[in-house]
């Protein structure tokens, strides 16, 4: 069950964090307090729930905040310094110059946000594109009744990734479709999100409504697709 801190019971609370003793809380939601430069560091914030808070300039490094979510809170100059911020909700928050090197940031929810003056990191994880950002590349997607489906993704084409294996392109050229185990090879296949919308060997194919150019609009407009093959089986058939 989730437990609800007011702001004077978090910040009694937090009164107790130390390196010594980091923080640690789950599946708790905290309303309405004034964070203002708070030092997280180490802390392990799980499955929490941030909202209406002032963080600006607060510090998470090193801090576990997997699956937390930031509801309206002013989050500038934030630090994020090697934290674990798997699927963590920062939807239409604002992180302009806060710092995520060494972050994992794995289906991180970043859309809307404001990254301006963010600074990352080569080890930032997830941060950078999956596909490649120049030149034509193979990518694979899988449709109705598990076929798979090759496609060439050419270089004149866009291409986009959030924080997560999918991606998105405004174009491709269907290269092959075949079942699973390779063994059967179809002329068609059929999208799983618009029964009307094919894909058919030896033909361009665009998405049928366009393409959303916002990188962090994860599951928005586009030909959907993966780097591997064995990532499109995976994840239709979960």
């Amino acid at each position: 069950m989730n437990k609800e801190y007011s702001a004077e019971e978090f910040l009694e609370l937090f009164k107790k964090h130390s390196p010594e003793h980091p923080l640690e809380i789950t599946e708790c939601t905290i309303q309405g307090a004034d964070l203002h430069g708070a030092d997280f560091s180490g802390a392990s914030m799980i499955l929490c729930n941030f909202e209406d808070s002032n963080l600006t300039g607060a510090i998470f490094d090193r801090a576990d905040i997997h699956g937390t979510l930031f509801l309206n809170c002013p989050m500038h100059g934030c630090s994020f310094v090697d934290a674990n911020m798997q699927e963590t909700v920062l939807r239409d928050i604002d992180l302009s110059d806060s710092d995520i090197s060494g972050a994992d940031i794995f289906c991180a929810v970043l859309e809307g946000a404001n990254l301006e003056g963010l600074k990352t990191s080569e080890s930032t994880k997830w941060y950078r594109m999956v596909p490649p950002e120049e030149g034509p590349f193979i990518a694979w997607k899988c449709c109705t009744e598990l076929r798979v489906v090759q496609l060439l993704v050419p270089a004149d084409a866009r291409r986009v990734s959030a924080t997560a294996l999918t991606c998105r392109c405004d174009k491709a050229k269907v290269l092959s479709i075949k079942s699973i185990d390779e063994t059967v090879k179809y002329d068609w296949a059929q999208s799983t999100v618009d029964p009307d919308f094919y894909y058919e060997v030896g033909k361009w194919v665009e998405p049928a409504n366009g393409f959303e150019p916002d990188r962090w609009k994860d599951s928005s407009r586009g030909i959907h697709f993966f780097m591997e093959r064995q990532q499109a089986v995976d994840y239709q058939s979960k």
